[in-house]
């Protein structure tokens, strides 16, 4: 029987599980936006285009943010940033509930800056908890870090199941859905839970620090030509996933022919998800991590072009 490699913290574990929930954290919210930007055009007014500016500001940065944040990790360190990540979603919480009454003081316009920037500092707070928690735990877990980084991981399709859910309960067809401030705030529970779980918490060096890996070889290491190639890559698969996680309720929606069952097709494949990053450690050490990403590559080419071309419910759950 395989014994679990030992922790480099004793308080290893609840630090894994403060960024489990940092990261579930961002897929409720996500998940749960995109159930309610109905409401957003009907109780504001807000065009498609308007709400497509509102969900962008959920995305923008996120992706510089995580770069900038890396490399300020070895001068403020884990514990700090992580902080910092907590009160960013704090205050896009606040803000994005407080669109009601901006629109009741100063009509659409007042209401559509609460809510863009609401989701711009979600995005912040995303990307700053990203850019630590995979060091972190890849610092805490030095001799199984595939193994905790997908549990890691998992974090975010989990997130996307709660909000899923939540939304598929609070939106039913034909009846009035709950209010979206109720929804939105649900993303709140997970943010109190990992900030809770920080308070009083040690952090470690990261790899980089202990080794005494300056600044300038990190950033020269960024134009490798396989890190460039890794970043594009990666770049595409988070456009063509968290672009259309933001607007996933009316994607599914038209598939399936009803938002509610649109909701449980997005369930059904975070579900998939989910489960499929606890057991990729095994699969990893089968057939290396760019053995997986091919299979992975195959897979999902095959699935969209499948998903493209589906006219039943059938064909979407095999897609």
């Amino acid at each position: 029987m395989s014994v679990p490699a030992p922790a480099a913290a004793p308080n290893a574990q609840r630090l894994l599980w403060a960024g489990f929930m940092a990261i579930l954290a961002a897929g409720v919210g996500f998940s749960i936006r995109g159930g309610i930007l109905g409401q957003w055009a009907e109780q504001y007014g807000f065009t498609m285009t308007e709400l497509g500016k509102i969900t962008g500001g959920g995305l923008t940065g996120f992706g510089i943010i995580i770069l900038l944040s890396s490399f300020l990790a070895d001068t403020l360190g884990y514990g700090r940033l992580m902080f910092l990540a907590f009160a960013t979603h704090f205050v896009s919480a606040v803000l994005t509930l407080a669109a009601g009454a901006a629109f009741a003081s100063g009509g659409k316009e007042a209401a559509y800056q609460c809510l863009f920037w609401g989701m711009f500092l979600f995005a912040i707070g995303n990307g700053i908890a990203e850019a630590v928690v995979n060091p972190l735990v890849a610092t805490l877990f030095p001799d199984n870090k595939t193994h905790y980084l997908n549990i890691l991981h998992a974090g975010w399709p989990g997130g996307l199941i709660v909000g899923g859910l939540a939304s598929y309960f609070m939106n039913p067809d034909g009846a009035k859905p709950v209010g979206w401030q109720t929804q939105m705030s649900l993303f709140m529970v997970p943010v109190v839970l990992y900030g809770v779980m920080l308070l009083g918490q040690k952090f470690p060096k990261s790899e980089a620090s202990a080794a005494g890996v300056s600044l300038g070889s990190m950033v020269g290491q960024l134009f490798a030509p396989l890190m460039l190639v890794l970043l594009v890559i990666h770049a595409m698969v988070g456009y063509v996933e968290l672009g259309t996680d933001s607007w996933i309720s009316k994607i599914t929606g038209n598939i399936m022919a009803s938002p509610q069952k649109g909701l449980l097709l997005f369930v059904y494949t975070s579900a998939l998800m989910f489960a499929l990053r606890f057991f990729a450690g095994p699969i990893v050490h089968r057939i290396s991590p760019l053995g997986l990403l091919f299979v992975s590559g195959i897979l999902g080419f095959a699935g969209l072009n499948l998903l493209g071309v589906a006219e039943s419910g059938l064909i979407c759950v095999v897609a």
